[in-house]
């Protein structure tokens, strides 16, 4: 069940009355697209799952220090990215990279699914700094503008442009060797 924007606003202040029920119907309306970020970000299902879960607990918890209710889902995506984050950060300190895994059974719609079925995009996308990665997976599985991107990042709306920018850019230049069917995707 998706909740019209009333309904968010709707529950998302009965779920900051405690109301369990109200969290779960905002859960279960963001969760693919939670989960999505999550596994992109990570490359794992396992460490999505984790990151989605943690994210979970923490936004229930504090839910009540949420200022506008209408920024319910970029407060919620905030707390995610930072978890996985923080799991990137233990991985590079533990002294690997998180394994990467299939996405081609996450896509959001038929178009991002051929998009990131490529094992060269999805290498390309990993390339990315963290950052710029990060900023591209609002954009295309968030489905975030830039001024919705630079809230939540706490960046000036033209800094996200720009990277966007940038990091298509960079996209393609890493796909520039790759075979014609990934080339033709790109230039859509």
């Amino acid at each position: 069940m998706t909740l019209s924007d009333y309904d968010t606003a709707q529950a998302v202040a009965q779920a900051k009355t405690g109301d369990c029920d109200a969290f779960s119907m905002l859960y279960e309306t963001f969760s693919a697209d939670l989960y999505r970020f999550a596994f992109y970000m990570l490359g794992t299902r396992e460490d999505a799952q984790d990151a989605v879960q943690d994210a979970v607990l923490q936004a229930y918890t504090h839910i009540g220090s949420l200022k506008k209710d209408a920024a319910f889902k970029s407060w919620f995506f905030k707390i995610l990215s930072n978890c996985c984050k923080a799991k990137l950060i233990r991985a590079s300190r533990q002294g690997g990279v998180l394994p990467l895994e299939d996405f081609s059974d996450l896509a959001p719609d038929e178009r991002a699914a051929e998009f990131f079925s490529s094992l060269e995009l999805r290498d390309a996308i990993y390339r990315l700094s963290e950052e710029d990665r990060t900023v591209v997976l609002f954009s295309v599985i968030g489905g975030y503008k830039s001024h919705e991107i630079a809230k939540i990042l706490q960046l000036p709306p033209s800094t996200v442009r720009s990277k966007l920018s940038r990091s298509l850019e960079k996209l393609k230049r890493f796909l520039a060797d790759a075979p014609k069917s990934v080339q033709a995707l790109n230039t859509e």
